[in-house]
């Protein structure tokens, strides 16, 4: 499982990475078979987007889902939806506390685990 988080903190995307087993890396480009986790920051500079926007294309077919938090007010968040692939895109509200982003993150990742999981019988 391929797992992309944009905006997410640090400290709660390695929390979530240690729970499922998923390794914590820094670009779509180092997707590993064994599962990880891409902790994408916000993206303002053009360079940089559209830099995110090539290696999310050239991974596409390896993209698991793409969650995003703070939709409301990501400016990058029409192009980060636009290179997900369909049905792989969740967003999260920004205003969420740590506790609140952690149960909504494991919501959306125990049902992908659990599909992909009917997907492997």
């Amino acid at each position: 499982m391929n797992i992309v988080l944009y905006g997410v903190p640090a400290k709660t995307a390695g929390r979530i990475a240690g729970q499922y087993g998923l390794k914590l890396i820094n670009s779509p480009d180092k997707f590993d078979a064994s599962g990880t986790m891409v902790l994408v920051p916000p993206i303002s500079t053009p360079r940089y987007l559209l830099a995110f926007y090539n290696a999310m294309l050239r991974h596409e077919d390896d993209v698991d889902a793409v969650i995003i938090c703070g939709i409301e007010s990501c400016e990058a968040a029409s192009t980060v939806q636009y290179c997900t692939p369909p049905g792989k895109f969740f967003s999260l509200n920004g205003g969420l506390d740590e506790e609140e982003l952690l149960s909504e993150l494991r919501l959306i990742l125990d049902s992908l685990f659990a599909e992909g999981n009917q997907l492997n019988v």
